[in-house]
Order: C-alpha cells, then structure tokens, then sequence
C-alpha cells in the first residue's frame, strides 16, 4: 500500500515532558548551586547552575556521554528565553572546578594522588539540605563504599580488577522514614590506591560536611577495607551503632575453630547457616564495648568463599561483623549488615544513567567534578520521582533513568506563541500530563 510522505517547516521536538524536569530543577536546584558557587560569569555567560542543567536534560533525553548534549541542545531551547549551553562549555566548567590532587606517599615510598574538591563536596551536601533532601537534626543510616571505574583516560592506573582507571570512595545516606538514599560524600583516587590507604582522612572530611549541616548518623555500615583502629574509633565518635566486616584472621579462626563454642544453628535466606557472639578483643583492647558476630557456613552447603579469608583448610565459610550493638541478635546482626549491598545500586544508577561509564575528561581532578556535579543531579532526580503526580505514569521511587525517560520525556511538543504568553502544546492522549503541568510557567 502507497504511502504519502509530506515534509513541514515546522519545529516539533520528541522530548516535551523535559519541561517539567526543568521547571523543578529552575525552582529546587538552581539558586542553590549559584548561591553556593557564585556567578560564573556576570555578563551573558552561562552560570554554573545553567551547566549542571544542561547535563541532566542530556541524560534525562536518553543521552550518556557529554557530547550527546548536541543531540537535545537545539530541541530543548525551541521555549522561548531557555538556554542550554554546549558540551564545550560543559567541559570547561569542569576544569575552572577542578581542584590540584592531594598526594599521598606511602611507606614504601609510592605516592597515590587523591582529590578531595572539598567545594563540591560541600556542595553536595548543602544541595540535599535546602531542597529537602535531608533534614538537619534527623538520624540516617551512613554507608561507605569504594567503586572502581573502568577509564582509558591517559592518568588512569590498573585497579586489582585488573582494568586501568579510578577507585572513588562514595558515601551514602538513607533516610529512616522515607525510600530515599543522599549520596553526601565523593573524593576520587588512583586506581591502584588500595581501600584502607587514608581512609580516616576521606571519612574525616565526608563525616565533617555532614555533621556542620546538622545531620545525624544513626548507624554507620561499612566493609573490610574500613577494618582498622582508627576508622573503627572514628565511626564510633560519630554515629550511635557501627557495623564492619571484620577481618577473619588466622588468630580469630583459631578462636572459632574451638569445639568449645557454642554455636546456634538459624535460617537466613532459604540457607542453614550457624551464628555466635563474643566480645571483640582486637586492636590491642583499645576498642572497648564491642562485640564480634560471627556467621559460619559448611563450604559445601552452596556458601561463597571470602575474598579477605586467610588460610582455607576448615570445612567452614567464616565471616565477621564487628558491632558495638548488643540488643540485636546475630541474625539481626547479619541482615542489617547485608542489606548495604543495596547501596551497590546507587553504583549501577551512577554508571548506567548518569554517564559514570563515559567519562568525559583526562585528569583525575577533572573527572572528580564530573563525578560530583552527576552525584547532585541523581540525587535530584531522586527527589524528583517522589513527586505525586508521577504515579499516574507508572513512574516510583526506584524508578530507573530508561523507565522515566521513555514514560514521562519521551512525548511529541511544540511551542507557540499567542494571548502574549508561550504555550507549549503536548500531543498525546495521555491524561497524566495536565497533573503534571498543573500551574507550569
């Protein structure tokens, strides 16, 4: 069957509910990032705020390199008196941000090179207060964690996964009362800085944003590469209850290993596992009022081997949280401890919707903005899905980058002009835009 093909010189554009993203992000977001960083320019430039909005309307478009802001860059500014800056500008915002590397030098004589950008981590932080993020005198659940980036840029070191890039250590707070994780703390690293190296100094200084915007930290969960007296001590001055994985040494499997204990048998997961308490007697007693919960697993019941075990001649999977929380039972224990590996999807939401695959810089210290400024944008973006009026699009609190754009962006628009005012006209059939639109300028 024929079929006719006509061609209009008219301006639609495929992404009309980006509007609603921006009018939010105009309201919430940007007197706070230009209060924070002062005017980049006080001429016609573009200001820091209106960077950061370029980059969330790329990704919120489907975009997932810095370059892709090409694509949207013409459609987006059809409304009228709305700019949207170019990649170009985008990448030298991050340079005039970029901050000098920190090094560190380590016993043997090699030095790490780490960068703080305590400006944007302060940023981050003073974000998530003024737009409602995170409420000062509240409780949160802290979690701390490294990620390590693949990168091809020409200062990236090979990590022990065996690929050249970064190794950031990220940290997370989680509201008790509300589905709703902050990420409040980034500062990036060579890749081949192991975890523990100067970690009291990255948490002094997360810890120390949090803290002067008046949050407060309930429960502090971290893994093994936080296992050590200082940062133990650290999160023990600054949260209620600590929760780390604990090094299973040869000297605490030779406790364990003692037919004397008492072991209790539980159900964890559809999986038989045997779980014990005693009290923790490491780091030469300097730790005092902590307790060691101890799970143990038959190596042939299906149970994962530790990467950080030592030794692997028992017949038994050990593994070990060290807590100064006595009222839990060691169940209790074990799956609070687990539940941190939730926070690996605040990783997966980085990489894969905010462009953490794709780094767009060369230096260390350029790409940490990158970092930081994306960090911000998806914790927007989070605040956003808790809006109402998206639920009528099937759009939720844990809704992914793809869902949203493909649900709530994706719809044909064009904007006119009449009754002295602009209008942007939405042409679909689906009712849950005028909610959403209700009271747009």
């Amino acid at each position: 069957m024929a079929a006719k093909v006509q061609i209009k010189n008219e301006k639609y554009m495929p992404y009309g509910g980006i509007y609603f993203v921006i009018g939010e992000f105009l309201r919430l977001m940007s007197p706070v990032i230009d209060g924070y960083l002062g005017l980049r320019s006080t001429l016609t430039g573009y200001q820091y705020s209106e960077i950061s909005l370029a980059m969330l309307c790329n990704f919120c478009c489907g975009g997932d390199r810095t370059e892709d802001i090409y694509r949207v860059h013409d459609m987006i500014e059809q409304k009228p008196g709305l700019r949207i800056c170019s990649p170009d500008t985008v990448l030298r915002a991050m340079t005039e941000l970029s901050v000098e590397d920190t090094v560190y030098t380590a016993q043997s004589g090699k030095e790490y090179r780490f960068n703080t950008a305590e400006r944007l981590n302060g940023l981050l932080v003073y974000a998530a207060v003024k737009s409602g993020m995170l409420t000062p005198g509240e409780q949160y659940d802290f979690d701390f964690d490294h990620e390590f980036l693949a990168s091809e840029t020409w200062d990236a070191l090979p990590t022990y996964k065996g690929h050249d890039g970064y190794s950031p250590a990220c940290a997370v707070l989680t509201s008790l009362s509300e589905n709703l994780d902050v990420i409040v703390g980034i500062e990036n690293r060579d890749g081949n800085a192991t975890v523990k190296f100067h970690q009291e100094d990255t948490l002094v200084r997360i810890l120390l944003n949090i803290i002067e915007q008046g949050i407060r930290i309930r429960y502090a969960r971290v893994d093994c590469g936080s296992y050590s007296k200082e940062v133990v001590r650290l999160l023990l001055q600054h949260s209620q209850r600590i929760f780390v994985r604990a090094e299973m040494t040869r000297t605490l499997r030779e406790k364990l290993q003692d037919p004397r204990r008492q072991w209790r048998k539980v159900e964890m997961n559809n999986q038989s596992i045997e779980v014990l308490s005693l009290p923790f007697d490491g780091f030469g007693g300097e730790i005092e009022g902590c307790r060691l919960v101890v799970q143990r697993q038959h190596k042939g019941a299906g149970a994962q081997l530790d990467l950080f075990e030592e030794g692997g001649d028992d017949v038994y999977v050990y593994r070990a949280i060290l807590t100064n929380e006595w009222d839990m039972t060691e169940e209790e224990v074990v799956h609070f401890y687990n539940q941190r590996g939730a926070k690996e999807k605040v990783f997966d939401q980085m990489d894969n919707d905010f462009g953490w695959h794709y780094l767009p810089k060369g230096l260390l210290r350029e790409n940490t903005v990158f970092l930081l400024l994306t960090a911000m944008l998806r914790n927007f973006f989070r605040l956003l899905l808790r809006n109402d009026a998206l639920r009528a699009f099937g759009i939720w609190c844990t809704t992914r980058m793809k869902a949203f754009t493909a649900k709530v962006v994706t719809v044909v628009a064009r904007w006119t002009r009449g009754g002295r005012r602009d209008i942007l006209t939405l042409y679909t059939d689906n009712k849950a835009f005028e909610a959403l639109y209700a009271g747009y300028t």
